[in-house]
């Protein structure tokens, strides 16, 4: 089954142009740096704002902006009461304290549900949920595989399935020996952000495949396994069209419990 993640995200739009309608919203995006893939995805995000009627404000910045002035700034952005949710678009120059950036962040407009206190769920693992929800796939007794140890992925996600009492083991790129702890998996969700490091000698017959990690490649969005794995999977989520709408499609569905 491979998951059609514009068709799920365009159902959840229309479900929010009808929450949004008649109501005034604004979602700012702080950018910092030419990440490719951070562009597109700030890409998607504004124009899943214009279709339901939320205003996207994106605030660019160069790479080298120093990490004051990048306090300053969000900090004005935190302290805007007509912005309903901020967002700080990962990764950001490694120069910068993310951690303090993000801390910058209240509760209250938190969509991306990175701060300590956050009072909405992580979209990225609402979006996972919610493509294993509609594949009907059962994670009681199986050994789920979460590729990468991000706090965008793989900490959530690997955070929320122990929480539900699930089979979860977290490996690294620098997993001693990443092909064996794969083979061994009835789901592998994988993070990372590193073109085709999951290969289909990697994986078995039947694996589900979950794939939310987006990185450039030839100018195009890739994901961290090899498309060709779709062969052996029972379900697979390609990259683009995968996770990524829905991410956005929840992040949406924040704004709207928070504004």
């Amino acid at each position: 089954m491979i998951i059609d993640g514009k068709k799920i995200a365009g159902e959840i739009k229309e479900q929010l142009a009808e929450q949004f309608s008649g109501r005034s919203a604004v979602l700012a995006v702080v950018l910092v740096g030419e990440d490719p893939a951070s562009i597109k995805f700030v890409e998607r995000k504004k124009k899943f704002g214009e279709e339901i009627g939320v205003e996207v404000r994106v605030l660019e910045y160069e790479n080298d902006i120093s990490e004051e002035d990048l306090v300053e700034e969000v900090q004005k952005l935190a302290d805007n009461d007509q912005i309903g949710g901020l967002i700080i678009q990962l990764p950001l120059p490694k120069h910068i304290d993310t951690g303090r950036i993000l801390n910058l962040v209240s509760a209250n407009k938190d969509v991306d549900a990175l701060t300590a206190d956050a009072s909405v769920d992580s979209p990225v693992v609402e979006a996972i949920m919610e493509i294993l929800d509609r594949g009907g796939i059962d994670l009681h007794n199986k050994k789920i595989v979460v590729v990468g140890q991000g706090q965008l992925v793989g900490r959530p996600v690997a955070i929320r399935l122990a929480q539900e009492g699930f089979d979860v083991e977290v490996a690294s790129t620098t997993t001693g020996d990443l092909k064996k702890l794969t083979l061994s998996a009835d789901v592998i969700i994988s993070g990372v952000g590193k073109p085709g490091l999951i290969t289909p000698d990697m994986v078995r017959n039947g694996v589900v495949l979950v794939d939310a990690g987006t990185s450039e490649q030839a100018s195009k969005l890739a994901g961290d396994i090899d498309p060709a794995c779709a062969d052996k999977a029972s379900l697979f989520t390609p990259v683009p069209g995968g996770v990524g709408p829905l991410v956005v499609a929840m992040l949406f569905k924040n704004l709207a419990k928070l504004s």
